[in-house]
């Protein structure tokens, strides 16, 4: 693995490869930071390819569709003809979903551009641009177009607006340069904030809101190391309930939908704890994947996991729970004996 250490030397990487076949891809499940920085920095090189195994979110899906891109624009198959591959907001091949065997044979180059802890890849071919100090991808995607000298156009800076704001959990992870590049982009896009959130936002009908509230009302609340956890099993979409369970209060939450034999979770940690106790959510359910028999990955405050074992769903429950509550009676224990 070879470290990419500035924007400067990612942008000269990059320039190798402009008239390349290029395929772009991302973390599975992707949402609207990873395919927005996908679709952005496209526009950058000559034969361009977004792929993905699995499909989008759907607030991504919603967002690329109002700014006038259609599903067509990210493929389901990994490209035959790739001649390097770009891979976004992911720092490893085992959050790549169905992808992950095909990128550990690529032998042609890979540059991942992440903004979250590194992982060691124990591959040649692969450079690595990883810092902690952006709070999106979009974020680094967009500082990266203005290096290459790429002309930021108004529906591309909503895109990567809407990257931006959702990582940032509307502002809630924001720094100095969070707060200038919405400026510049919102100038760019000749939108105003709050018109941003409202693009982004979706009124689902009443029955499927209902069932919202009915599934945050019937799973489980718990204080235990002084946070707040919520554990639940949903009868809609696992992320949506973790996602509002954080929204009004939580500080983890864990649901799990599915049928039959297969199951999936959808855990959130509520910004910053994860700096506060060094809890990556990702790397959790990557490594409690195999209690169900599949795999698992994400990001620090958001990550999922999906198997074919729903017998050992409550295991991996419980599991999740005792790994939290380790982290934090650890994190007391290191300040108490410093």
């Amino acid at each position: 693995m070879i470290a990419i250490n500035s924007i400067e030397e990612l942008a000269a990487v990059l320039w190798r490869y402009k008239h390349s076949i290029v395929t772009l891809t991302f973390h599975s499940r992707a949402d609207i930071d990873s395919a927005a920085s996908a679709m952005a920095l496209s526009n950058f090189f000559d034969h361009p390819a977004i792929a993905t195994s699995d499909p989008i979110s759907s607030t991504a899906a919603r967002v690329m569709k109002r700014e006038g891109y259609g599903s067509v624009a990210i493929g389901s198959e990994f490209p035959s003809d790739a001649e390097a591959v770009i891979l976004l907001d992911a720092n490893n091949f085992a959050e790549c979903g169905g992808f992950r065997q095909r990128l550990e044979a690529f032998r042609g180059p890979v540059i991942i551009i992440d903004h979250h802890a590194p992982t060691e890849i124990s591959s040649d071919n692969v450079s690595v641009f990883n810092d902690e100090g952006y709070n999106s991808a979009a974020s680094i995607v967009y500082e990266l177009m203005k290096k290459l000298g790429m002309r930021v156009e108004p529906r591309v800076a909503k895109l990567i607006l809407a990257g931006i704001i959702s990582d940032s959990a509307e502002l809630k992870n924001a720094d100095a340069r969070t707060f200038i590049q919405i400026g510049e982009l919102l100038r760019t896009a000749k939108v105003d904030y709050q018109e941003m959130l409202d693009s982004m936002g979706h009124i689902a009908d009443p029955e499927t809101r209902a069932d919202m509230i009915e599934d945050l009302m019937s799973g489980t609340v718990v204080v235990r190391a002084g946070l707040l956890f919520v554990f639940g099993v949903s009868r809609g979409r696992a992320n949506v309930a973790a996602d509002n369970a954080i929204r009004i209060g939580a500080d983890v939450a864990l649901f799990q939908s599915g049928g039959g034999k297969e199951v999936s979770f959808s855990a959130r940690l509520r910004p910053p704890l994860d700096k506060t106790y060094g809890i990556h959510l990702g790397r959790m359910l990557q490594e409690l994947a195999p209690i169900i028999s599949g795999s698992g990955g994400g990001h620090p405050c958001a990550a999922g996991a999906y198997g074919g074992n729903a017998d050992n769903a409550q295991e991996f429950v419980d599991e999740f729970n005792e790994m939290i509550i380790r982290k934090v009676k650890g994190q007391f224990n290191h300040i108490y004996h410093r």
